[in-house]
């Protein structure tokens, strides 16, 4: 019986084409129609260390993968027990390996040894095509052949690999066949439509294109890196400026000067970065300039693990300075909310004259999705600058006390409407002022202007039975496992979710959610619980009130996750 949706893993070494031929699989099922969601797991090691992939093939909707695979390709059993966590064995999983296991490695009741090398060898010559002779394989396992991949293979430029190797992928489909693999085979999909396939990071740098983003200044840091090559790709096919600076320091410098020049500009990085850019943070605070700042987070402190996801730079972005320096903060927790999200970003960022922080993580950047394209065809309304009409010319004042707090904005170098920028407390007109009284109506003015952002109410999402007094709180990426969980568990109409998407200020939306539980739920990817005690620092919570936090560098899964969210639900 064709199953509807199948877990693939793939281990082995770096240069042994895991993530290759999980990306290419991947592809393939999305020109069939597949959506597909893929998560990648390597040490912060250049090449050699342990590399794994876990890829879920749904014929329905996006799923993430499933905690252990249905298929497992192992290339080296050495490197999977570095990653055999992520990618965990489970009786039913067909094994496909080239080498055999070490001994005391009881491996599942279908498991078979396979030499994708020597395969490689005789179709090509050469071993370093056996992830192709894997693929090949696998694809025939799930019933992926047939005209639509032979079209996909010949048209479409991420699958140039195959198209130069159709012999080898053809050697790796003869493979095994005279095993029964029943229950692997993918049923149709419902929706046959070519999917698009792209990472968080992509979807981000996609989004601020379409906000209009046309200055991008970055250095280059893990995971946030693949952010800066999109802008680098993109930006001079729009007639925008990319410069990728010698630290974020002046990342930060750059940008802000770009923005006072009257372009949307933004930067990305990761925790260590977003520490070198916190004095500039102040800055763009105090004076008042749009700016956004897309932090992928990995594990900290210092130099942490940067290429594992953790959610604990929410206290930085907060509340990170010296002073007190208003921002808002924002957080997706799909690669489509990584799009729409950077949209929403520029726009508040040149609303109300703000600093954006957009708190993303490895998992969600550096995850692949294949999905349907109708978030990047949406129609999305666009800010721009309050800028000063001709009545300000001789008398303009940057920092005028106005009745939404937000003062229209000169471009830097605009004939009569010159002002003084500084970091030092200022009035009106931006000259520096060290009086009690201005110092306190401009910090009044920072604080009132982004209240209206309160009432934000689209941009918190709430699933399930909205009736029920039973509820989890949750964001970023942890949200997209908490919902598979609930799913998982069955328990849609007995408990209900609330995803915050805008984090700072809090919306209104949240509290009402708060409000309407008797039991309560907070899910995060920290040590501490930061999430949990900003929550506590805004609203009463109810009494039956559960944290469950941990330190990130392993995904959460659904098992870990099935005994608090069963407990919350009763």
């Amino acid at each position: 019986m064709a199953s509807s949706s199948v877990t693939v893993g793939v281990a082995g070494s770096g240069g042994d084409g895991v993530v290759a031929l999980g990306s290419l699989l991947q592809r393939l099922a999305a020109w069939q129609g597949y959506f597909s969601h893929m998560l990648r797991f390597y040490g912060p090691q250049i090449r050699g260390g342990a590399t794994a992939v876990r890829l879920s093939l749904d014929a329905e909707g996006v799923s993430l993968p499933k905690d252990s695979p249905d298929i497992l390709v192992c290339f080296d059993w050495e490197k999977y027990l570095e990653v055999d966590r992520e990618v965990p064995l489970a009786p039913e999983t067909v094994v496909l390996y080239e080498k055999a296991p070490p001994s005391g490695l009881r491996l599942p009741k279908k498991s078979f040894e396979v030499d994708f090398s020597e395969a490689s060898r005789q179709a090509t010559g050469s071993d370093h095509n056996k992830n192709v002779v894997a693929l090949g394989l696998v694809k025939r396992l799930l019933g992926l052949c047939g005209d639509r991949a032979s079209e996909a293979i010949q048209t479409d430029e991420g699958l140039h690999l195959l198209k130069q190797n159709v012999a080898v992928l053809e050697a790796g489909e003869l493979l095994l066949a005279g095993h029964s693999f029943a229950g692997l085979e993918l049923c149709p999909a419902q929706d046959r439509s070519v999917k698009v396939v792209l990472h968080g990071n992509a979807a981000v740098a996609q989004g601020a294109l379409r906000a209009g983003c046309r200055a991008f200044f970055g250095y280059p840091i893990t995971p946030a890196s693949e952010i800066m090559q999109e802008m680098q790709d993109k930006l001079p096919r729009l007639d925008g400026v990319f410069v990728q600076a010698e630290d974020e320091i002046a990342v930060m410098g750059l940008a802000l000067g770009a923005s006072i020049a009257g372009l949307k500009a933004m930067t990305a990085t990761s925790g260590p970065g977003l520490d070198l850019m916190t004095e500039m943070m102040g800055l763009a605070s105090a004076a008042e300039v749009p700016m956004v700042i897309v932090d992928v987070q990995r594990c900290g402190p210092s130099t942490g693990i940067p290429s594992k996801a953790e959610q604990s730079d929410l206290n930085h972005a907060i509340y990170g300075g010296h002073g007190e320096a208003p921002r808002v903060v924002m957080a997706p927790y799909d690669v489509p909310g990584c799009y729409r999200l950077l949209v929403e970003a520029i726009n508040i960022a040149q609303r109300f004259q703000t600093l954006v922080i957009v708190l993303s993580d490895q998992w969600l950047g550096q995850g692949f999705v294949a999905v349907n394209d109708a978030f990047l065809k949406q129609d999305y309304p666009l800010e721009e600058l309050k800028r000063p009409g001709g009545e300000e010319t001789g008398d303009y004042r940057r920092y005028l006390m106005t009745d939404d707090f937000i003062s229209p904005m000169a471009v830097a170098g605009e004939e009569g409407l010159t002002y003084q920028m500084t970091g030092l407390n200022h009035n009106e007109k931006g000259w520096p002022a060290f009086d009690f009284e201005t110092n306190q109506q401009m910090h009044r003015k920072r604080y009132s202007k982004l209240m209206p952002l309160c009432g934000r109410d689209g941009l918190v999402e709430v699933f399930g039975n909205e009736n029920c007094g039973r509820g989890i709180l949750t964001w970023g990426s942890s949200a997209q496992i908490v919902l598979e969980t609930v799913r998982w568990l069955g328990l849609q109409d007995e408990v209900k979710v609330c995803v915050p998407q805008l984090i700072h200020p809090l919306p209104e939306r949240v509290e009402r959610f708060v409000k309407s539980t008797d039991k309560l739920l907070v899910v995060e990817m920290n040590y501490s619980g930061q999430f949990y005690r900003y929550l506590r620092a805004q609203m009463d919570m109810p009494r039956k009130t559960e944290l469950y936090a941990r330190a990130g560098g392993r995904l959460f899964s659904r098992k870990e996750l099935s005994g608090p969210v069963t407990e919350v639900a009763r």
